[in-house]
């Protein structure tokens, strides 16, 4: 059954949630040729509001392009990506200009044998990445205009080899105003080190817009219209709704929509409602939670049940008593890793200074990890 709260992916238009102040910053400083670097969670709806931003972007801009690195292992991977970013965002005469364009850059890919297939062209690698990283300047010069590029999962850059973020800063830094950027990725701690470590070509080079959990009373006001709108009621299941969902995005909406299939047509949300719906939740998301609670060591297990505790600071006789932590540099290092694959983020009314990004993991580790959903 359809339900109007989408989870699974990112939305556009009415389904996005508040972000009116982040999407207009990031339109003000990428029509102005700025760079700027989106920073949250994994599904704090980076993708989305980037897209936002994008065709807010599209009325002045001369070409709006979103390219996303994941997946890419060279060189060839990143500029390929580009060129069909670009292939699908022009339009109309600038389109026609493109596809002769692309005709004249050294290749990426060149035939195999007798046609068939796909092999790496000797000429390509960096030259041709740099030839794909020219396009905003060059429409400029057609356009007079400002491109506004988009390059999600960015910290791929970094992965395929620590010294190609140098090559994209050698071309870009010569755009001036042809172009403004908007960087983002899904593992917080190479993005931070790209752009916050003196030894990366990206120190200081985009200003960071941060995502932070969707205000209550924004989600409760949606969640409340649109179960009204599709001839229900969320009730008092609303309040335990917004608690569980601890203004986590992609958990709030996964709650709604359960709680959304668990209310009759006509009908008010209650306990009973309520109860199917967390399970229905919780269960959907119970896979992502054990592959984390698998990939953990030991040690990170322990730090994740002291923070999720919430009662204690990590270097505390209590947490060396309750929890196994100790108070050397490996728990420091356990933390940072956790921090930085984005499980944990830092959280000033916390005793630990952190709390889990994931409130299932979270109400999870709380219960007991050995208890079912």
């Amino acid at each position: 059954m359809a339900t109007p709260f989408v989870y699974e992916e990112p939305v556009t238009g009415d389904d996005l949630i508040d972000r009116v102040d982040e999407i207009a910053l990031l339109t003000d400083r990428a029509l102005n040729g700025r760079n700027t670097r989106l920073v949250g969670p994994r599904r704090f709806g980076k993708t989305s509001v980037i897209r936002a931003a994008l065709a807010a972007c599209a009325p002045v801009a001369a070409a709006t392009v979103e390219v996303n690195f994941l997946g890419c292992v060279t060189a060839e991977d990143a500029a390929v990506r580009i060129e069909r970013a670009y292939g699908r965002a022009l339009v109309g005469p600038l389109r026609r200009w493109f596809d002769g364009v692309v005709r004249t850059l050294r290749p990426t890919f060149s035939a195999a044998p007798g046609g068939v297939g796909v092999r790496v062209a000797p000429t390509g690698g960096a030259n041709a990445l740099l030839d794909r990283l020219a396009l905003p300047r060059r429409i400029h010069e057609k356009t007079g205009k400002v491109c506004v590029i988009a390059f999600d999962e960015f910290q791929e850059v970094l992965r395929i080899d620590p010294a190609l973020p140098g090559t994209f800063r050698a071309e870009m830094e010569t755009h001036g105003p042809a172009a403004g950027y908007i960087f983002s990725g899904s593992h917080p701690g190479l993005m931070r080190e790209l752009f916050a470590d003196r030894r990366h070509a990206f120190f200081a080079q985009a200003a960071p817009v941060e995502l932070g959990p969707l205000p209550l009373d924004a989600l409760a006001e949606v969640i409340d219209f649109r179960f009204r709108r599709d001839g229900r009621d969320a009730g008092e299941a609303l309040g335990p709704l917004l608690d569980a969902g601890a203004g986590h995005p992609q958990r709030t909406m996964l709650l709604a929509h359960h709680l959304f299939l668990a209310t009759p047509a006509r009908g008010t949300a209650g306990i009973e409602e309520w109860t199917l719906a967390e399970a229905g939740a919780r269960q959907e998301a119970q896979s992502e939670i054990q592959v984390l609670w698998a990939s953990a060591s030991n040690l990170e297990r322990r730090v994740l049940k002291a923070v999720a505790d919430g009662t204690v600071t990590l270097t505390s006789g209590a947490a060396t008593t309750r929890f196994g932590l100790g108070k050397g540099g490996s728990v420091r290092t356990a933390t940072d890793r956790l921090t930085d694959e984005g499980h944990l983020v830092a959280a000033a009314y916390a005793p630990a200074g952190l709390t889990t990004v994931d409130p299932f993991l979270r109400a999870w580790l709380q219960r007991g990890s050995d208890e079912p959903d």
